[in-house]
């Protein structure tokens, strides 16, 4: 790493958007690294994934919350291992003990028998799953646009032996019309993973005011990216579920309660994790709503 980047500012969001000049230092060097890591997909399971599938997808996260360094020969293994100890990878993990934590609290907190949780970007989903084994009176509906998450997410529900409590959709969490058409209204939302890799401020505003009007949880768990020291690389060497470059958006904590707040909703908790890269919430329904 070139001396003094530690201490230099991160980019803007506009700047990560932005390709750098095809002659400048900078550009040679993330093409270079953008190239390694296709290179290295070719021994390496997790960068294998990421270019295919992309790095925010379901499958890519769940290779990383397995934290199991697989690949073709002992040096893909070895590429693997260096991917999956990532401060980005690692804080993946950490906040998925802290998501999965939260969702228990919003669910043993509902005060109902048979709670109903709603996930419409689950991935995946393992700390759903994980919350559902340890209260067998509630059930989840989980959706995602990606089918192959779907699946993943089907088959772990029934290793775990609650696929009987899970409704599956596929639908996008910011379809308004959707969250309409959901057979139960849910008392918890879960909203892990959509802060970031969506762009546009007022989407994620108008969505607040959506979940209310529509399904009115009771509670909604979230998670935000504020800061990462890896976020120009993420940008200029992944590439996201749609094949372009893995532009993701920081955000202050206080923008998206802010607009929660808006929505008639007020932060219960708010956890960090160690690199304060994320912040994971848990906001309740104000009184006054």
């Amino acid at each position: 790493m070139p001396a003094g980047a530690e201490s230099a500012p991160p980019p803007t969001f506009v700047e990560l958007q932005r390709d750098l000049p095809a002659l400048s230092p900078r550009a040679w060097r993330f093409r270079a690294l953008a190239a390694a890591s296709r290179g290295g997909a070719l021994l390496s399971e997790g960068l294998r994934i990421g270019h295919a599938h992309g790095f925010d997808s379901g499958l890519f996260m769940a290779h990383v919350y397995a934290n199991r360094p697989r690949g073709r020969t002992s040096l893909g293994r070895l590429i693997d291992r260096r991917l999956l100890a990532r401060r980005t990878c690692q804080a993946f993990r950490e906040i998925r003990v802290l998501a999965r934590a939260a969702l228990a609290e919003a669910v043993g907190s509902c005060g109902r028998e048979h709670p109903v949780v709603a996930d419409l970007a689950a991935g995946p989903a393992p700390y759903l799953f994980e919350v559902l084994s340890a209260h067998p009176g509630a059930s989840a509906i989980v959706g995602d646009v990606d089918p192959a998450a779907l699946a993943q997410a089907r088959a772990h529900a029934v290793r775990l032996g609650v696929a009987d409590r899970v409704t599956f959709v596929q639908a996008s969490a910011f379809d308004r019309s959707a969250l309409q058409r959901l057979d139960a209204a849910p008392d918890v939302v879960v909203e892990l993973g959509l802060y970031g890799i969506y762009h546009d401020d007022a989407l994620i505003e108008r969505h607040f005011v959506d979940l209310a009007e529509t399904v009115a949880p009771a509670q909604i768990v979230f998670n935000v990216q504020t800061q990462n020291p890896e976020i120009e690389h993420i940008a200029r060497v992944w590439r996201d579920h749609r094949g372009e470059r893995c532009v993701w958006r920081l955000r202050p904590v206080d923008a998206i309660v802010g607009w929660a707040a808006a929505a008639g909703y007020e932060p219960a908790e708010i956890r960090s994790d160690s690199y304060g890269i994320y912040r994971v919430g848990r906001l309740a329904k104000a009184a006054s709503a």
